[in-house]
């Protein structure tokens, strides 16, 4: 088995994929298990990273989505960056209260 965490956002982002007409058929119990992952995750945790444990085909066709996620938005990771420096800024303000 293999662990793989990543944040809700991606799990949804991979869920989407999963499901899409014009990727590969995914290993059979994948969808529902993300699907599930999904649904019972807080939707306002956007960043918030989840873990799910999976044989090795299903391991291999989530990073392999994921990855072709990845390299189709090369503004992840500023929007990430974004994302981190908002929120040190707040918890510096809400420290100085």
């Amino acid at each position: 088995m293999v662990t793989i965490i990543l944040s809700l956002a991606e799990w949804q982002a991979v869920l989407h994929e999963l499901a899409a007409a014009h990727t590969e058929p995914a290993p059979p119990g994948l969808q529902e298990r993300v699907r599930d992952l999904v649904a019972r995750s807080p939707k306002a945790w956007p960043t918030q990273h989840f873990a799910l444990e999976l044989d090795e085909s299903c391991a291999e066709a989530v990073q392999r989505v994921h990855g072709a996620i990845v390299r189709r938005d090369p503004a992840t990771g500023q929007r990430d960056a974004s994302v981190a420096e908002a929120m040190r800024i707040i918890r510096d303000h809400q420290q100085r209260l």
